[in-house]
């Protein structure tokens, strides 16, 4: 009878466990389920939070890119239609295609003997037609750097050439700085 023992003993190997031990398994999978789905939300959350934020830095370098692109052709225009509002006359474009002019105020003339004169003024340029209306459209400052060369005893002085463009960044919206927008 010793097989017997031996089967008796697998038969009770195999046997489930009593009630009150099997309601432990279903909890514990249930939590584990929950944790693991959990962290797939949180990772699902962390990867669409910066797909935004790529977003939004895309578009703000592209409108700081559309800005610079604004006062480089501002400048141009005009250093060649009018040069002399770089020194403080009256500017001569106040809107171009995709901008329009909020202020430009000349800086001081830095005059020395024997040396050209050299000066700068701030330029603000604000973005329109971009899909923004006037009260969010973005804008930048810029500082214009000019130089006049120094005039001979009988010639008068040229007027003053660009000579560059410092990008002074993105500035708050009409609506943002609490300003009157004007259309």
């Amino acid at each position: 009878m010793p097989g017997s023992v031996l089967l008796r003993r697998a038969r009770a190997a195999r046997r489930l466990p009593p009630p009150r031990q099997a309601g432990l398994l279903l909890p514990l999978a249930m939590t584990v389920a929950l944790l693991l789905m959990l962290s797939s939300l949180l990772l699902l959350t962390l990867a669409l939070q910066s797909r935004l934020q790529a977003a939004v830095q895309r578009q703000r370098r592209q409108a700081e890119d559309q800005l610079m692109n604004a006062a480089q052709r501002w400048a141009g225009h005009l250093q060649r239609q009018c040069p002399e509002a770089l020194a403080g006359g009256p500017p001569c474009a106040e809107v171009g295609e995709g901008y329009r002019l909020v202020s430009y105020a000349p800086g001081p003339v830095v005059a020395e003997a024997g040396s050209p004169d050299q000066g700068s003024g701030d330029l603000v340029l604000e973005l329109t037609g971009s899909g923004s209306t006037t009260e969010s459209a973005p804008r930048a400052a810029y500082a214009l750097h000019w130089r006049r060369e120094v005039a001979g005893e009988n010639e008068p002085a040229g007027p003053p050439q660009l000579v560059g463009i410092e990008e002074r960044g993105l500035r708050a919206s009409a609506a943002e700085a609490g300003e009157e927008v004007t259309p």
